[in-house]
């Protein structure tokens, strides 16, 4: 399990996630991978923003990782 879970961590810190399009109910990655929001956005966000926003969210769950 323990490996399991490096090689989870490792891929997760190598891969990036560029995106090319976000609107209230979806975003869609460079390589063409459409995922929907888990809850519908308030406001109008620019790709650069939810870029951001979808980086921050990475870098969280990585940090969660390592601390188990």
């Amino acid at each position: 399990m323990k490996n399991k879970l490096k090689n989870i961590m490792n891929n997760m810190e190598t891969k990036d996630y560029k995106v090319v399009r976000v609107n209230k109910i979806e975003f869609e990655l460079e390589n063409g991978d459409v995922y929907p929001h888990v809850f519908e956005l308030d406001d109008d966000v620019s790709v650069e923003e939810f870029q951001k926003l979808l980086d921050l969210s990475k870098d969280n769950i990585i940090n969660h990782m390592k601390k188990n």
